[in-house]
């Protein structure tokens, strides 16, 4: 690998876990924006009404 030094030894002690960190990180923002979305709407309906 080339690169800093510094992240290709984070990326050996650290690659197994990289992955499903990496996958946490996507699926709580896309929760998040989710949860975003749907309070908006509810916002709008109930001003709706």
């Amino acid at each position: 690998m080339v690169g800093l030094p510094g992240i290709e030894t984070l990326v050996r002690t650290f690659g197994p876990f990289l992955i499903p960190a990496t996958l946490f990180v996507l699926g709580a923002i896309g929760y998040l924006f989710l949860w975003l979305l749907t309070r908006n709407r509810r916002e709008t309906y109930a001003a709706d009404d």
